[in-house]
C-alpha cells in the first residue's frame, strides 16, 4: 500500500456533465454493473457488490444500506457503517471476465461522516493506494496495471476498504481501461450499443445498390461543434446536394445527391466536411454502386437501418417458411394471418421450374413476397452446385415476387463433405449475385462465432441469419436467443448487413415443443428490439389453434414497430439490456420511442438511465402500444413489464 495524491473533481463540475439532446454520445466505458445501485433484489443489497462482514459483525444490522444521497441525479448511494474499529471493511464488485497486464482506471465519489477519513482504493488483488475522504463529496480517481486481478486467471475486481469505525457513503463507481477517468456513465459497456461520436465527421451512403432513383442519400454526422457543408466527390467531379447541405454542430441526417451525375459501376466517393472559412475540416470516404435500369422488382438494402427496400418502399419482412410440396391453401391461410412473406424450398432441378413458377404467381397473386430458399444437391463439387444455383436464378429473376435468394442452408452441417472448403462458400455466393445484382442472396447458419459471423463468415452472405430452435429444451429459451441475436447485431452493425432470424413454430422431430402464443409474440419483439429486420417462421403449421390464431396480432405490432424504424428519416439511437430486459430506442423526427420487451418467465422491474442514452432530459412517456408500465424519476425512467411483456413508449423531451 502506499499513499499518494490523487485527481479530484468537485461535485459541481460533475453535475454538469452530460451531452444536450442532438449532441453525439460516447460509447460506455463503465466496465462495471449496477454502478447506479438501482438494482437491489434483496432491498438494501445492490446486485453485482458485496462484502464477507457480516460474519466477522455480530450485529449486521444497519451496515450497509442504498439511499437517495448520491451527488450525481439517476444515481443513488451505498452507505456503508463499520461499527468496529481496526476491522478492515471492504466492498467488493463482482469478478468480471477482463485480463491482467493492462492499465486500469478506478474512479469513484467518496463522503464520509468526519475529515481525514482514510479509505483504500483497489484494483485486483496486488494494486492499491489510500485516499483520505472528508464530509464533502468528492471524486477520487486511481490507475494501475493489476498483474493479479483475482485469485481466478482471467478475471478482476475493484474494492474499497477501511479499518477505522464511522461511516462512509459511496457513488458513482467506475472501471474502465486505459489510463485517463472520462464522464461517468451508469451505462455498463457490455450491455449497451449507442450511436456513437468518436469520429468527428461521418457520411455513409445510405443503400447497398441504387440503379434508376433521381437521387441517392449519404447518412451524414456532424460531431464537430462548428456547422459544415457536406460536399461529395466522385474523382474531380464534384456533384451538387439535392437539398440544404449545411449540418449544424452534433447534427446527423440524410442528405441527397443526384444520381444522373454517376456512371454505371461501383465507385469511391469522398466526402468533405466544410467549415464557414471554406476549409476542409474533416474527409469520409465510401463505396456508391449504380446499376443499370432494371424492369423488375429491386431490393435494396438500407445500410444504416439494415432493412430492405423493395421497389422504392422499406420492408419489415415477417415470412412463413413451408415445406416442399405446398398446398395452394397454404398461401391464403399464410396471407390471412398477416404474414407479408413466404419461404417456399425451390429445387434447382430444372424439370421442377414451371411447378415453381406457377407457385410463384400464387404467392403474387395474394401480395406474399417470396424469399426463395433454393435447394441444390449436396452431393456435388462447389462449382456444381453454384452452377446449379446460377441455373436457377437466372430461371427465375424475372419473376416479380421474389426478393432474396436463399442460397444454403446450415452449411456448417454438411459442406465440408467430399472435401470442399469453407471458404470456397464466398465464390458461391459471388456467382449468385453476378447472376442477379438486384436482390439480396443469402446463407443461414446454425452456429455463430463472434467477429466472424456463420461457417463462410458474413463476406458470403448479404444477412447475418441464423436458426435456434430452444423451446423446451432449456429453462429459459428466449434468454439464449437474446444472446444470439446480441451477438449476430454487434457483428452485422458495423458492416451494414440486415439481421434474420428464424423464429421456431414447429414442436415435433428434433423439437421438443411449440412456443406459446406469448413466447412467440416476445420473441418477436426481441428481434426487432435488437435489430433485426427479417422475422423467418419454421415451420407452417403449427398444432396449437391458439397459437396460429395469434400470429394476426403479432403480425399487426410488428407493422406497428416497422412504422417507426424504417420511417424516412428514423434511426437506432441505443439498444441495451438491463437485467433480463431488453430495450432500444429509435428517433423519428423530432421524436425518441423507447421500446421495450422482457423475454424472461417473472415480472422485471428495472432502471433505465434515459439521460445516458438519449442525452436529454424526458419529462414525460406517452404509451403506445404494450402491457407495462414507465414511470420518470429525474434522469431515470422505471420500468415494469409482465413475464414476457413488451411495451413502447413516445418520450417527452424538454426541449
Amino acid at each position: 500500500m502506499r499513499w499518494m495524491p490523487l485527481l479530484v473533481s468537485l461535485v459541481t463540475s460533475v453535475l454538469s456533465w452530460g451531452k444536450g439532446w442532438g449532441q453525439g454520445m460516447e460509447a460506455p466505458r463503465n466496465l462495471l454493473r449496477n454502478s447506479h445501485f438501482w438494482i437491489c433484489t434483496n432491498k438494501g443489497v445492490p446486485d453485482w457488490w458485496g462484502t464477507s462482514a457480516p460474519e466477522r459483525l455480530r450485529d449486521w444490522s444497519g451496515c450497509l444500506s442504498v439511499e437517495e444521497s448520491s451527488p450525481l441525479s439517476g444515481t443513488k448511494a451505498l452507505r456503508l457503517f463499520n461499527p468496529k474499529d481496526g476491522f478492515a471493511f471492504r466492498l467488493q464488485s463482482f469478478a468480471y471476465a477482463l485480463p491482467s497486464g493492462k492499465p486500469y482506471t478506478f474512479s469513484v465519489f467518496l463522503r464520509a461522516e468526519r475529515s481525514d477519513f482514510p479509505v483504500t482504493l483497489s484494483i485486483g488483488y496486488d494494486q492499491s493506494t489510500t485516499v483520505m475522504v472528508s464530509t464533502e463529496w468528492r471524486r477520487f480517481v486511481f490507475t494501475a496495471t493489476p498483474q493479479r486481478g483475482h485469485w481466478a486467471t482471467g478475471r478482476l475486481i475493484v474494492s474499497l476498504s477501511f479499518r477505522q469505525a464511522g461511516t462512509l457513503w459511496v457513488a458513482a463507481p467506475q472501471l474502465e481501461t486505459g489510463e485517463t477517468a472520462t464522464d461517468y456513465t451508469p451505462l455498463y459497456a457490455g450491455d449497451v450499443w449507442l450511436l456513437q461520436a468518436a469520429q468527428p465527421f461521418r457520411a455513409l451512403v445510405q443503400c447497398n445498390a441504387y440503379a434508376s432513383e433521381p437521387h441517392f442519400r449519404l447518412w451524414c454526422e456532424n460531431n464537430l461543434n462548428e456547422p459544415v457543408t457536406v460536399r461529395c466527390r466522385l474523382g474531380e467531379t464534384v456533384l451538387s446536394p439535392q437539398d440544404k447541405a449545411i449540418l449544424a454542430p452534433c447534427e446527423r441526417r440524410f442528405v441527397a445527391f443526384p444520381l444522373n451525375a454517376v456512371p454505371t459501376g461501383t465507385h469511391n466517393i469522398t466526402v468533405e466536411a466544410i467549415n464557414g472559412r471554406g476549409e476542409v475540416v474533416a474527409t469520409a470516404t465510401d463505396q456508391l454502386t449504380k446499376l443499370a435500369p432494371t424492369q423488375g422488382t429491386f431490393v435494396q438494402i438500407d445500410r444504416i437501418r439494415r432493412h430492405l427496400i423493395v421497389n422504392g418502399q422499406p420492408l419489415l419482412v415477417f415470412a412463413q417458411g413451408i415445406h416442399a410440396d405446398p398446398e395452394l391453401w397454404w398461401l391464403d391461410d399464410i396471407a390471412s394471418h398477416g404474414f407479408n412473406a413466404v419461404i417456399p424450398m425451390i429445387p434447382t432441378d430444372p424439370s421442377t421450374w414451371v411447378t415453381s413458377r406457377q407457385f410463384l404467381d400464387e404467392a403474387q397473386k395474394r401480395r406474399l413476397w417470396v424469399i426463395a430458399w433454393l435447394r441444390p444437391p449436396t452431393n456435388q463439387s462447389t462449382a456444381e452446385i453454384a452452377e446449379a444455383l446460377v441455373r436457377t436464378i437466372q430461371a427465375l429473376r424475372d419473376h416479380p415476387a421474389v426478393i432474396t435468394w436463399y442460397l444454403l442452408d446450415e452449411p456448417e452441417g454438411w459442406w465440408a463433405q467430399g472435401g470442399r472448403k469453407e471458404a470456397e462458400l464466398l465464390s458461391v455466393f459471388q456467382a449468385a449475385k453476378q447472376t442477379d445484382p438486384y436482390r439480396p442472396a443469402q446463407l443461414n447458419w446454425y452456429q455463430w462465432t463472434d467477429g466472424k459471423g456463420g461457417y463462410g463468415s458474413l463476406q458470403a452472405s448479404d444477412f447475418g441469419s441464423l436458426d435456434h430452435y430452444p423451446f423446451g429444451r432449456v429453462e429459459n429459451p428466449l434468454g439464449r436467443v437474446a444472446d444470439f441475436l446480441w451477438r449476430m447485431n454487434r457483428d452485422c452493425r458495423p458492416l451494414g448487413k440486415p439481421v434474420a432470424f428464424w423464429q421456431q413454430m414447429y414442436g415435433y422431430d428434433d423439437a421438443v415443443r411449440e412456443p406459446t402464443p406469448e413466447e412467440a409474440r416476445a420473441h418477436s419483439w426481441l428481434t426487432v428490439i435488437t435489430g433485426g429486420r427479417l422475422i423467418y417462421w419454421f415451420i407452417y403449421k403449427p398444432m396449437s389453434l391458439r397459437f396460429w390464431q395469434a400470429m394476426p396480432q403479432i403480425a399487426e405490432e410488428m407493422k406497428q414497430l416497422a412504422d417507426i424504424v424504417t420511417a424516412d428519416d428514423a434511426y437506432e439511437l441505443a439498444v441495451g439490456r438491463e437485467g433480463a430486459v431488453h430495450y432500444a430506442l429509435w428517433t423519428k423526427g423530432s421524436d425518441i420511442y423507447l421500446a421495450t420487451v422482457n423475454p424472461s418467465y417473472s415480472p422485471q422491474r428495472v432502471p433505465l438511465c434515459l439521460y445516458w442514452l438519449t442525452g436529454r432530459e424526458s419529462r414525460g412517456a406517452a404509451a403506445i402500444l404494450g402491457d407495462g408500465q414507465l414511470s420518470l424519476k429525474g434522469r431515470v425512467a422505471f420500468l415494469w413489464l409482465p413475464p414476457l411483456g413488451v411495451g413502447i413508449w413516445r418520450l417527452q423531451g424538454n426541449n
